[in-house]
């Protein structure tokens, strides 16, 4: 569409160029007695500045385009036979090269074909013809047919140049304006692959783009976690919103940077309460054990920050591990969530702790007791599922052959 716009605009201005060319060889025909030579340029200039006038009002651009071709191709060849031979008409047959020129630029390769053998054939015909069809009217002088043949010459010449020069620079801008289109357009396409892989894992982020419409994937050895900050309702009761939110986002951007070196996957958070899984994706050897480091250093370093600027800040750790669904949810502000009892149990980890203490379930226990410091806790009333038996997740174990003396 682009392509055809330069087109019909060249060309259009083409035209007019002519116009006033033929325009200036009827005045110099007409001063030196040819008149009859001279009414073929002028009239093809009148006939060309009234097309165009039809043109602005029909719009019918391949109409006009054809029209123009035809007069290009026919004029020069009477001309040349109103003023005698290829000698005396000072080669001005040259003029309707242009027409299946033209036709390749501003029609197609086939068109401009068709007109090329029209052209060929004229040619040959104009050859019989010469000195037959009109009587020789004046013999202009021979310093003014030296003058036309440069003239003719020269003019093709200018004319093609300064057309074709316009179409290219024209095309141009075109690819330039597209390169730059192009280069906005990978930009927010890059924008939106970042959005998009702070929304959902790469590998679900992947097989969305690859137009999966439903996902949902069964794991069943998932390390869930939830925290929530100690005291946030009424501390965000007592503090402006701007402070309440700036302060909020620094924790959690500090949780997502955590969560980004120990390889886990955020699900979301909710209020003042985060919520992040391991095993689900391509790490998922000793997940549970980088969860575990994950859930110390949350703890250890929460007290650097504070939602008023003045009390530090304290968390409620809970984790579980067990089956999970994980899948896709939406279709426009679509989520990755998980779902299961395992996730419920984790839940209820979090929300039956301790403040400043990271609680663990029995089966999540298992997994790290050979590596880590926990904490019987005993057995407690967890709703919904009966008694539990649970611990506390203190620190990582020494490496004891670090300190053996060979």
């Amino acid at each position: 569409m682009q392509d055809e716009r330069i087109r019909e605009k060249t060309f259009l201005l083409m035209v007019p160029l002519f116009a006033i060319a033929g325009l200036i060889w009827s005045i110099l025909y007409y001063y030196f007695g040819a008149k009859t030579s001279a009414v073929i340029p002028g009239g093809y200039g009148v006939i060309s500045f009234i097309s165009l006038l039809i043109f602005r009002w029909r719009k019918n651009f391949n109409g006009f385009r054809s029209i123009q071709l035809a007069l290009i191709l026919l004029l020069p060849c009477l001309l040349h036979l109103s003023l005698g031979d290829f000698v005396s008409s000072s080669a001005v047959i040259i003029w309707s090269t242009l027409c299946p020129l033209g036709a390749l630029a501003f029609h197609n390769s086939k068109a401009a074909t068709y007109w090329f053998l029209l052209f060929l054939s004229l040619l040959v015909a104009v050859f019989f013809l010469e000195n037959r069809i009109f009587p020789v009217e004046t013999k202009l002088p021979a310093y003014l047919v030296t003058i036309l043949f440069v003239m003719n010459i020269a003019g093709v010449t200018f004319l093609t140049f300064y057309v074709l020069k316009y179409f290219v620079n024209q095309n141009e801008l075109v690819r330039d304006k597209l390169k730059q289109e192009q280069a906005l357009l990978a930009a927010e396409r890059e924008k939106s692959e970042r959005l998009l892989l702070n929304i959902l894992p790469t590998p679900i982020a992947k097989r969305l783009k690859d137009g999966e419409t439903v996902i949902a994937d069964e794991h069943n050895d998932t390390a869930i976690l939830f925290a929530d900050i100690v005291g946030f309702t009424t501390i965000s009761e007592h503090i402006t919103p701007d402070m309440l939110v700036k302060n909020l986002n620094k924790i959690f951007t500090h949780f997502d940077k955590l969560a980004g070196e120990y390889h886990l996957e955020k699900i979301k958070t909710s209020g003042d309460c985060y919520m992040v899984v391991s095993g689900l994706t391509d790490f998922k050897s000793e997940h549970t054990k980088r969860m575990a480091d994950f859930a110390l250093a949350m703890s250890s370093s929460i007290q650097k920050f504070s939602l008023d600027d003045e009390s530090k800040c304290d968390v409620r750790i809970g984790i579980h591990i067990g089956p999970v669904v994980a899948g896709v949810i939406g279709s426009k502000k679509f989520s990755y969530d998980i779902w299961g009892d395992a996730v419920n149990t984790a839940s209820r980890m979090e929300s039956s702790g301790e403040p400043g203490k990271i609680q663990i379930s029995q089966k999540f226990y298992e997994n790290i007791k050979d590596e880590y410091e926990c904490q019987y806790r005993g057995q407690t009333e967890i709703k919904g599922k009966g008694m539990m038996n649970l611990y506390f997740l203190l620190s990582k174990k020494q490496d004891v052959n670090k300190f053996n003396i060979h």
